[in-house]
């Protein structure tokens, strides 16, 4: 079994398989809305399900997955969502309450029980589905389009948080809003870049994840544009190596046994805490053990804890990348040289 097909069965952040995301507005045009029998102005709009004619203005939208929190950030008009847990202890007072309050059409990470009259209830008139690529053949497809457009772009990838982020935006007319938080994050980005590059820039980096799933005797170790790593892509830090999966893309799990095979060459070590900065209960097993203790990166001291290490949006990526600077400049390889 792949690591997609593993994950996707232990995991809520599991992410589909390959597939092309492109989005772009294509032109406006105008159209009737023959039930309301008033005259809505549409556009085409490039999504992966086909070319959907949607809302310039959407004004009742249903979002599920990787769309909502994004959406909530940028205030579109929101009329229902997925529930989606995975940026909950991340989030702001202000982001947290308009999530909660919003009606919710699904439980978390489960479109398969997507709840076709919850959705009929919230009256949209654009939906946006976020979820996990290989998750459309869960849904009945026909029976939302038959209630609203429905544009779905799903994940393929863990850091392509970044671009979905701005085409749920796009679609649901809210990019001036969106655009705010991401030149904040991309100056941010630069100047942590700027900041290590003479001290972590020639060192090899590892991940480990802390919320993939991992059963007793294991560990999943992450490499290049993975859940924990991807924020590192845009730092340019290098963590070098791939799975021996083709298909597993950016990750696998390994048997501890092959923990010091496999970390013994990082110099710097990385891995995702809670939001308070413990260690959540699957990884704290991982870091218990013997073989851990004796890796060279840790016995050096030059282990990173990230809070917020799972951020979907550029909002709560700015608070990963507080976390990520905090800790690189107490390591002991950032400091001078005796």
């Amino acid at each position: 079994m792949g690591f997609l097909e593993r994950r996707g069965a232990r995991s809520a952040l599991v992410l589909g398989a390959a597939a092309v995301l492109t989005a772009g507005l294509a032109g406006c045009s105008s159209d009737t809305d023959e039930g309301a029998g008033t005259e809505v102005a549409l556009r085409s709009f490039e999504a992966q399900n086909g070319t959907i004619e949607i809302p310039v203005d959407p004004q009742r939208i249903v979002a599920c997955g990787y769309a909502a929190f994004p959406l909530i950030q940028a205030d579109a008009n929101l009329a229902a969502v997925c529930e989606w847990t995975r940026e909950i202890d991340n989030m702001d007072d202000e982001t947290l309450a308009a999530y909660e309050a919003l009606p919710k059409v699904a439980p978390d990470a489960a479109v398969a029980e997507l709840d076709y009259e919850a959705v009929t209830a919230a009256d949209p008139d654009l939906i946006i589905m976020g979820v996990p690529a290989r998750a459309q053949e869960e849904l009945d497809m026909a029976k939302l389009e038959a209630l609203a457009p429905v544009v779905f772009l799903g994940p393929t990838d863990p850091g392509q948080w970044r671009e979905l982020g701005e085409q749920y935006a796009d679609a649901a007319g809210v990019s001036d809003n969106y655009g705010e938080f991401k030149a904040q994050y991309e100056a941010r980005a630069a100047e942590i870049s700027e900041k290590y590059a003479d001290t972590f820039g020639g060192l090899s980096f590892a991940g480990l994840c802390s919320v993939c799933g991992i059963e007793p005797g294991e560990f999943f170790r992450e490499y290049a544009s993975s859940y924990t790593t991807n924020l590192f892509d845009d730092l340019g830090f290098d963590f070098p190596g791939e799975p021996a999966d083709p298909e597993d893309v950016h990750g696998e799990y390994l048997s501890l046994e092959r923990m010091p095979e496999n970390l013994a060459d990082a110099d710097v070590i990385i891995y995702g805490v809670e939001a308070d900065g413990s260690i959540p209960a699957e990884m704290q097993a991982v870091v218990d053990s013997p073989l851990w203790q004796n890796l060279p990166a840790v016995q050096a001291g030059n282990v990173l804890g990230i809070q917020h290490a799972n951020a979907a949006t550029y909002e709560t990526a700015l608070l990963a990348l507080d976390s990520i600077d905090a800790g690189l400049e107490q390591l002991p390889a950032n400091q001078p040289a005796q």
